[in-house]
């Protein structure tokens, strides 16, 4: 990569970091913030401001590399490339916002507006990577999900994610809301196993489908895992006694999303794909 796109990729990374600076101090009165917090060492040191701007430079970078890793793979031309990253990380960060309802009993309102304030710079950011000029011109074609293969993929990361959080949930590795707010926390859950679906159903290329085992650990672990992982260790970062549970909850969701992936693109109930170029 030439040092004139580094720059680019720096700079719109600074300028999405920045953007959603503003939005979080513009919607501060929606503010998830718990009234009396244990804040971590780091944020003692730092302060909450600084820190959070380090996270979401931490955060904004790691979906900046994982678009530099797989845009010659994301269906779509031009800005309708970045346009589907961007708006799929925006509801994979959106929707893990409104577990937050279930945990802490944050208002929905406050935890849309919120998430809302990551969502929108992380979608910019992805049309404004599709903007710089590719140097290795055209892509290679890509398949896209069918509509059977839409529904199976639907189905499938709904039915493993919800399954494997239950027994989290149940086991106590990880905290949540399933004895305090139990029809909240069912329905979110099934709803963020369907909105990882629909990110795999906007960033994955059926097509390439021979080295299965490589590809669904790529999604799980690269793909999803970094922009998740990166966007969970917010709490961590900021408050204390957060650390343990997160790391499992990051390692639980990535080996489901694994899991969900594998099974989806089984070749024993494959269909044939659509080929676009």
């Amino acid at each position: 990569m030439k040092i004139g796109k580094r720059l680019k990729i720096v700079a719109i990374i600074i300028v999405c970091v920045l953007l959603d600076i503003v939005l979080h101090l513009v919607t501060n009165v929606f503010s998830t913030m718990p009234e009396n917090p244990n804040y971590s060492i780091v944020a003692k040191l730092l302060g909450t401001e600084i820190t959070a701007s380090l996270w979401a430079l931490l955060s904004f970078s790691g979906v900046a590399y994982i678009y530099c890793r797989i845009k010659n793979e994301i269906p779509g031309e031009g800005v309708k490339k970045g346009a589907r990253y961007g708006f799929a990380i925006a509801l994979l960060w959106l929707f893990a916002m409104f577990e937050g309802v279930g945990l802490f009993g944050n208002p929905i309102i406050n935890e849309l507006v919120v998430g809302l304030s990551d969502a929108i710079p992380v979608f910019f950011m992805g049309v404004l990577f599709s903007l710089i000029k590719d140097e290795k011109g055209q892509n290679p074609s890509i398949e896209q999900f069918n509509l059977g293969q839409k529904m199976k993929a639907l189905s499938t990361f709904t039915g493993v994610f919800l399954i494997g959080r239950y027994i989290a949930y149940y086991s106590g590795v990880i905290q949540a809301g399933h004895q305090t707010n139990p029809f909240y926390t069912f329905f979110w859950t099934l709803l963020m196993g369907a909105c990882i679906g629909v990110v795999c159903i906007l960033l994955a290329n059926t097509g390439n489908s021979m080295f299965l085992k490589r590809n669904s650990i790529k999604f799980g672990f690269l793909i999803f895992g970094i922009n998740w992982a990166t966007f969970l260790t917010f709490m961590p970062l900021l408050f204390s006694g957060y650390f343990i549970d997160v790391l499992f909850r990051i390692i639980i969701d990535i080996i489901l999303v694994t899991v969900g992936y594998y099974l989806t693109f089984s070749p024993n109930i494959a269909q044939k794909p659509r080929l676009i170029k």
